[in-house]
């Protein structure tokens, strides 16, 4: 049953991130996006409705279609049109069988929402956007929503120590082993990388609270991408460096992020590291490859394409990368092109067709939300995907960590296990309510 659905924008008081968070906490499904060292920041609460994604369909095409379905029963109550309104949420890695759906389950294809209460705020600019199927009652919804924002409570976002389990070392030793493995299987003289998924679970005797550890994730780590899904399954929270795609009429911008080194706990070793990031053969020759992929995907949809021959520095608290923006211009079909973009390719390999296919082969496990492009759509034709990497699932007392794993030829098995446990300990340090070092000595 296609029923209106009523829009309603409204102002509101320069009112706390903490409290919109703390509200956050009562809510089932809800969404929180944060781009990096931008000032503007998502928030949605409660779903109108959800996106039907069913095994089997192309998933792209699937929320294409709904969002033209939803545009054409929005009804707005206010002037001018509240072109902020998106739908949110995140695509799934692969369509993958029922077999590999226990973990993930609902997620496991896919999920995305039309908000029922949407916030915009923007340093003390605030903006509620209200969706209701009931145009006689969405006033009074939108002013009850608005008083229990000012009312509640922020206690529940105090940052709690977790005595947190993790991996022996005997697990990792194991996890050395299995690369080695796959390595030896890897035969194929074209196949120079395959990007790998390493998980593991953390548990803790008492429940992690999700909306913290992604506001901690937000204070000590600006430069990357901040985001939050939350859902009955549990919540997904992603602490990316990654740009999948940020598009508008015309324009599409996407970057190549590779390499990773440590910050250095001086000024003069932070530049000593740098150095090395940049002499680094392997890396160099990844991030090529890596911007060869998307300007060949880009270039199959006729678009003009810029794009810096040389690396810049990406510099987060905790590690460095090699980072080239690239941007796109000319008329393209949004969800075709963000289709050929998926999986982004630091999370395939090289060459890439012939790496996903290996991937599939390898991996018995569903990679769900993890490694795919999550953020929102507004409905006039703008929005922002980012790469879901360095990511958990968070379900009460258990948090199943994600990252990936490089395995190349050029590549010392030992330094990239290595390499893969310190992309964890950024989310596994808040988990435990500790900042490493690294991050305090570039916090100011």
């Amino acid at each position: 049953m296609n029923q209106p659905i009523f829009c309603l924008k409204t102002k509101l008081p320069n009112i706390k991130l903490k409290k919109m968070l703390a509200l956050m906490a009562e809510w089932q499904t809800a969404f929180i996006f944060q781009a990096p060292s931008n000032n503007t920041i998502r928030l949605a609460y409660g779903a109108v409705a959800t996106c039907p994604f069913h095994q089997g369909q192309d998933q792209f095409d699937t929320l294409k279609n709904w969002q033209v379905d939803l545009k054409k029963r929005f009804v707005e109550l206010t002037p001018p049109h509240p072109n902020q309104l998106a739908l949110v949420g995140s695509f799934s890695f692969e369509q993958c069988s029922a077999s590999k759906d226990s973990f993930w389950e609902e997620l496991a294809q896919g999920y995305f929402f039309l908000p029922q209460y949407t916030i915009i705020k923007t340093g003390d600019k605030i903006e509620l956007i209200t969706c209701s199927l009931d145009a006689a009652a969405i006033k009074q919804e939108s002013n009850a929503f608005a008083y229990q924002l000012q009312k509640v409570s922020n206690q529940a976002l105090t940052p709690v120590s977790h005595t947190v389990s993790t991996p022996t070392a005997n697990s990792l030793t194991t996890w050395q082993k299995k690369l080695s493995s796959v390595a030896q299987k890897t035969t194929s003289p074209r196949l120079k990388q395959v990007i790998l998924t390493h998980s593991f679970e953390a548990s803790s005797s008492t429940i992690f609270e999700p909306l913290a550890i992604w506001r901690q994730l937000m204070l000590i780590q600006p430069q990357t991408y901040h985001i939050l899904l939350k859902t009955s399954v549990g919540t997904f929270i992603s602490s990316t460096p990654e740009r999948f795609a940020k598009f508008q009429a015309n324009q599409l911008q996407t970057a190549a992020v590779t390499g990773n080194i440590k910050r250095g706990q001086s000024p003069t070793e932070d530049q000593e590291l740098t150095t090395a990031l940049f002499s680094n053969r392997q890396y160099l020759q990844e991030q090529k490859d890596v911007v060869k992929t998307l300007r060949s995907i880009l270039q199959k949809h006729h678009l003009t394409i810029s794009c810096s021959k040389e690396p810049q520095l990406l510099r987060n608290m905790d590690v460095q990368h090699l980072y080239t923006p690239i941007t796109a211009k000319g008329h393209f079909e949004l969800f075709k092109l963000l289709h050929d973009l998926h999986p982004a390719p630091i999370l395939g390999g090289v060459p890439y067709t012939q790496a996903l296919k290996q991937i599939q082969q390898l991996e018995s496990e569903s990679r769900g939300l993890f490694g795919s492009p999550l953020g929102y759509f507004k409905f006039d034709g703008t929005g922002e995907l980012a790469t879901g990497l360095r990511s958990a699932l968070v379900k009460g007392k258990t948090t199943r960590l994600f990252a990936e794993t490089t395995l190349a030829k050029e590549f010392a098995l030992q330094n990239e296990t290595s390499a893969t446990q310190f992309r964890f300990q950024p989310l596994l340090q808040v988990l435990k309510g500790r900042v490493p070092s690294a991050l305090v000595s570039h916090s100011n």
